[in-house]
């Protein structure tokens, strides 16, 4: 092996191991950062106002529903010189958000995640339609909104953005929608902060019912509304209709329907509209934002299978991440292949073909263990799970158990080895080489083939219970 080969699988080798000590200490920072995201715990907060100890609920207690309310009739110009109105939104599905234009908040970000999602959903639900409505709509004229439009290229007949009358705007989001829209006053009147507002999308049914909302600024909520919209999860149904007044000058409360929920009751269906309070209970909006809409907990529900989790996994993780143990699969069959055909051609006595299987077996290695690293962590930050679960009888847990211990182990002794044995050939210690080498393959060997396995029983391979049992009566 050249020197330049052995500097280049150095650096290779050194890149990977910074971008595992970044993941590890990114990862600790997340964990010791409070879970409602604020930087400071809740409880110490209140108690520092003087404020009661927040409720925290340590099991699935209650479930709410969006109220069954038809939208009152309303009608607003759109930045397009038409109008938009109730009746003209009938017979047709749509998401209202709710931003301004010189918001110094999270308006751009969430309508940078609405341009990607209406982008997204073209092909697969054209029909479907996204309003943007101004909660600033005296400043946000048609043309300033027009601009906006532009500036995140929309889609003029798939997305729309409204203006209008600023009473009827903000009494139709409390109102209609639901959702918190206060003009600030005073101090709190600062640029780029002219009006508060709620980060939430509401969507809306054909018949022009809301029937459920999805913080924006939550990823796994923007996940939840685009498998909605593209058809993969069930459209959600209106919810049990609760009356208030829609035309009070104050901000009205959202009305929940609280349902009593059986200790045998699974985790929340995908797709419908209810959530499930299962961490610390804010009474502020900063509580609807955070703590209903926020992340589910590992393991929190007791009696929660491996298929529940997996469905949960399937509804939170991202089109791209989902794709990412196929692609490990992949990379460890490579090294395989890689693997048998460097010991083929020693064998035959074609060093220069061994040495170049070998280093793509060990480029391969590493590409699986970056791949490896970024899908567990991305696992981790989208629905606080540590790996899937493996749904199978006790017989096929135990097998499956017995080989994913053993690869565990012998892959973080894997690249030790190989860097050995690769110093060792740099060297021409030929043979302490091939001693070493003879301890390392049949470990390599192992680890790469265990990963395919192991990819297949947790994906593609579950075995049910009666075919094991059946198999054991034989």
């Amino acid at each position: 092996m050249s020197r330049c080969k052995f500097m280049a699988g150095l650096v290779l080798w050194t890149l990977t191991l910074g971008a595992l000590y970044s993941v590890v200490v990114q990862k600790i920072s997340q964990d010791a950062t409070p879970a409602n995201g604020l930087g400071t715990d809740v409880s110490e907060t209140n108690a520092a106002a003087g404020e009661q100890h927040p409720i925290v609920a340590t099991q699935k207690t209650v479930m709410f529903s969006f109220p069954s309310r038809e939208l009152p009739v309303f009608e607003f110009p759109e930045s397009m010189g038409g109008t938009i109105s109730r009746d003209k939104m009938k017979g047709k599905r749509w998401l209202a958000n709710f931003i301004f234009t010189r918001c110094a908040g999270p308006c751009p970000l969430m309508t940078r995640d609405i341009s990607e999602l209406h982008r997204v959903v073209a092909k697969s639900n054209l029909d479907f339609l996204f309003v943007s409505f101004s909660v600033d709509p005296a400043y946000d004229t048609a043309a300033v909104l027009k601009k906006y439009a532009e500036t995140f290229q929309a889609d003029h007949e798939r997305w729309k953005f409204v203006t209008g009358d600023e009473t009827a705007m903000h009494e139709l989001i409390r109102g209609g929608f639901t959702q918190y829209v206060q003009p600030n006053l005073g101090d709190l009147r600062m640029p780029g902060m002219e009006v508060a507002h709620s980060n939430r999308a509401v969507l809306v049914n054909e018949d022009s019912v809301p029937v459920g909302s999805f913080v924006m600024t939550i990823p796994e909520d923007v996940v939840k509304l685009r498998r909605i919209i593209e058809g993969k999860d069930a459209f959600p149904k209106p919810g049990q209709s609760l009356s208030f007044s829609a035309t009070s000058a104050e901000n009205p409360v959202v009305p929940l329907t609280l349902v009593p929920v059986k200790e045998t009751e699974a985790l929340e269906p995908v797709g419908k509209p209810v959530g499930e309070i299962d961490g610390d209970s804010l009474p502020s909006e900063a509580a609807d934002e955070s703590s209903l809409g926020g992340n589910p907990v590992d393991d929190a529900v007791k009696g929660e299978t491996p298929q529940a989790r997996n469905e949960r996994i399937d509804t939170l993780l991202p089109v791209w991440a989902a794709h990412m143990p196929t692609i490990n699969a992949g990379l460890n069959f490579v090294s395989l292949v890689s693997l048998l055909s460097g010991l083929a051609a020693i064998k035959s006595g074609h060093q220069r073909r061994h040495r170049n299987m070998m280093l793509a077996a060990f480029f391969a290695s590493v590409v699986f263990l970056v791949c490896y690293l970024t899908y567990h962590e991305v696992l981790y930050r989208f629905t606080t799970y540590r790996g899937r679960g493996f749904d199978g009888s006790v017989f096929a847990t135990r097998v499956y158990f017995s080989i994913l211990i053993p690869h565990v182990i012998l892959a973080a002794v894997v690249p030790i080895l190989a860097l050995r044995v690769f110093y060792l050939a740099f060297k021409e210690r030929w043979s302490e080489h091939r001693y070493l080498a003879r301890i390392t393959l049949p470990i390599w060997l192992f680890v790469s083939i265990t990963g395919v396995v192991i990819y297949g029983m947790l994906y593609h391979w579950p075995w049910p219970n009666e075919l094991v049992s059946l198999s054991m009566a034989q």
